[in-house]
């Protein structure tokens, strides 16, 4: 039930822009993040969806739900990989499921789609391509030469430099490039999971979005130089600055 209400918390928080959707995930405190953050972000993917089947179905008037609530909950019966709490809250959605599910077949016959994804607008569906997992090398601890020696012993295939975006999103397996705009940022499939890695639980590499990599990379600071995040949540930006300067600044 935590789950759900943290996921509703941000949703409610992400309305009254409050805050970015990463910040807020870490923030909350929750144990698991990977996975608040994917209910949430799925969540407001499908969140049109969602709330057309809730109010069809008048579920917010016969329980004492809160839209957002009701969102999460519903997601994960419909779309997601089945609702993950008990007590009455799973009671009240399961009450209700077979309500819920005709719902959602009403709507795909009304769209003459049969995927659940097809139901989202063409640009969603075409934001819905997952981007490469990234991985920032953290020259404070180790070398990229190093990284990447490591990855080949464990079987990994190291292609090289990267020449183009195209490469980057046809990566499959245990194949692996160097970014082609930054250094020491490694591109792996979209699917690859690093958390439980030893690279990753030493602090070797850090699981960093290529985004969130260009403000150091542009800034550039010299060793010695004085700088301020003024918005670091949760730091892997500052810690990258810090890299960048060689920790002398």
């Amino acid at each position: 039930m935590v789950l759900y209400v943290k996921a509703a918390e941000i949703l409610d928080k992400i309305e009254n822009k409050e805050g970015a959707i990463k910040t807020l995930v870490y923030n909350s405190k929750f144990q698991n993040i990977k996975q608040l953050y994917a209910l949430v972000c799925e969540t407001l993917k499908y969140a049109k969806i969602l709330e057309e089947i809730i109010t069809s179905t008048g579920l917010l008037k016969q329980n004492k739900l809160r839209m957002n609530v009701a969102k999460v909950l519903v997601y994960d019966l419909l779309i997601g990989r089945g609702v993950k709490c008990g007590g009455s809250w799973k009671a009240l959605i399961m009450k209700h499921r077979a309500r819920l599910q005709a719902a959602l077949a009403r709507l795909k016959i009304k769209r003459k789609v049969s995927r659940n994804e097809d139901l989202l607008p063409k640009a969603s569906q075409a934001q819905g391509k997952q981007p490469p997992r990234y991985a920032r090398v953290n020259t404070l601890k180790t070398s990229q030469e190093d990284v990447i020696d490591y990855l080949k012993r464990e079987g990994y295939t190291y292609l090289g430099r990267a020449s183009s975006l195209e490469e980057l999103q046809q990566l499959s397996g245990k194949r692996f490039y160097c970014d082609l705009h930054l250094p020491g940022l490694l591109v792996f499939p979209a699917k690859t999971d690093l958390h439980a890695h030893f690279l990753y639980q030493a602090g070797h590499i850090i699981l960093q979005d290529k985004a969130s990599c260009l403000p150091a990379f542009l800034l550039n600071p010299p060793a010695g130089a004085h700088v301020i995040d003024a918005c670091a949540a949760p730091g892997n930006k500052t810690s990258h600055l810090a890299a960048v300067l060689g920790n002398r600044g």
